[in-house]
This record gives structure tokens, C-alpha cells and sequence, in this order.
């Protein structure tokens, strides 16, 4: 009869330890998600909220406190009937793809079930602008067109667009989902600033104009 607790007891301990190890803090977490994407500044004139999905991974440090996160992100907007600043009609989309290097900040204890944390970094964006259809006067110069000259009255401009250096900074709210310590629902928003070409210098007052870009995402998605 002893021989037989033993083995029950030995049994109940080896199912228990994988459990508690999962319940476990890890130090690498993998998160997606999306949702929509606002505007600030001039380029909110040109484009409309856009929406992108966002995958990332964290490495956390010892004390669960500090991280760093890579992160990418696509994001869509799209121009429908947008006058430009000599009179021309476009229709368009402009994609941005994100590369971001953050530093991590848990704001809250580990054991808490609602999760507080910072993400700041430098990021590279790819941006990219698609000008389906001009309808104008037959010369365009516009920043956030990545265009200045004359094109066709009307006429698929193409493609045009590059990588460019930015940051972002935000933080967001991790809600554990059940017993597992490392499964969460998130809701996050950061502010990126991407740092633009300068275009322009063929208008008549020889004028060129930085096309920066401001981006405001709000992220719904889960950390496991």
C-alpha cells in the first residue's frame, strides 16, 4: 500500500510540474494583432484611416521589468477625390511597412493580472504610394505624392515610395487570459513619426516640403 502512494503521489507530482512551469513567466513573448491606424499633421489631408496587421517579439529581461521588441506592421490608407494644391483630383493608396527596434517597460508587478507597460524605439518604414488616377491640369507637385512635374491629364502614375527613419512611442494594457501567465489580451496605441524626403523646388517660388508622416495605430491583439 506505501509502494502504491508513492507511485500516485510521484505521478501527481510529475503532472504538476509542467503546469507550474507554464504558469511560469517566459522571457520570449510573440504577439500579433491589428486594427485601425489614424492621422496627424498634412498627411491626414491626403489619406484616410488605414487599417494593418502587426507581429512582434519581446525578450524580457531576468526581472520581467525591462524588454526589447522587434516589431513589423502593414498598414493601408487610401485617397479617394483628393484635391492637391494646384487643383488635381487623385484616387491612391500609400502602404507603409514598419521595422521597429523598442525597449519594453512593465509598469506593474508580474503577479498582477492587468499588465501596464511603455514601448519606445527607432524604427525604418517603407512607404509606398500608388496613384491610380490623376485628374488635373497635367502638372502635379505634392509631397505626399512622392511626385513634382507634368504627367498625362489622366493616367496610373504608378508607384513610387522608399524606406525612411522613425520612432515611436506609446504603451498599452495586457489582460491575463485565465491561469496562464503568459497569455494575454492587449490593447496598445502608439505615436511614429517617420521623417520624409524633401519634394518640391520645380514650383515657381522653388519651394521644397518635407513629406513627414504621422501615424497613430491602435492595436487590439494577444501576447502569448
Amino acid at each position: 500500500m506505501r509502494l502504491v502512494k508513492s507511485i500516485v503521489l510521484g505521478a501527481a507530482v510529475l503532472v504538476g510540474l509542467p503546469a507550474a512551469a507554464s504558469a511560469q513567466p517566459r522571457p520570449i513573448h510573440v504577439t500579433f494583432g491589428g486594427g485601425p491606424t489614424f492621422l496627424a499633421g498634412v498627411v491626414g489631408d491626403h489619406f484616410s484611416t488605414g487599417w494593418g496587421p502587426a507581429i512582434g517579439v519581446t525578450f524580457e529581461g531576468p526581472n520581467h521589468r525591462l524588454g526589447f521588441q522587434f516589431e513589423y506592421a502593414f498598414r493601408r490608407f487610401h485617397s479617394e477625390n483628393i484635391v492637391d494644391n494646384i487643383g488635381g483630383v487623385f484616387t491612391a493608396h500609400h502602404d507603409t511597412h514598419q521595422l521597429d527596434f523598442n525597449l519594453t517597460m512593465n509598469l506593474t508587478h508580474a503577479d498582477s493580472k492587468v499588465r501596464v507597460y511603455a514601448v519606445a524605439g527607432p524604427g525604418m518604414y517603407y512607404r509606398n504610394i500608388t496613384i491610380e488616377e490623376y485628374v488635373g491640369s497635367g502638372y502635379v507637385c505634392d509631397p505626399f505624392w512622392y511626385i513634382c512635374g507634368s504627367y498625362p491629364i489622366t493616367s496610373v502614375l504608378g508607384t513610387r515610395g522608399g524606406w525612411d527613419f522613425g520612432f515611436n512611442v506609446g504603451g498599452g494594457v495586457g489582460f491575463k487570459l485565465g491561469d496562464d501567465d503568459n497569455a494575454e489580451f492587449t490593447i496598445e496605441s502608439r505615436y511614429h513619426f517617420v521623417a520624409g524626403p524633401e519634394v518640391g523646388g520645380q514650383l515657381s517660388n522653388g519651394t521644397k516640403t518635407k513629406a513627414d508622416g504621422h501615424y497613430i495605430p491602435l492595436t487590439f491583439g494577444f501576447r502569448f
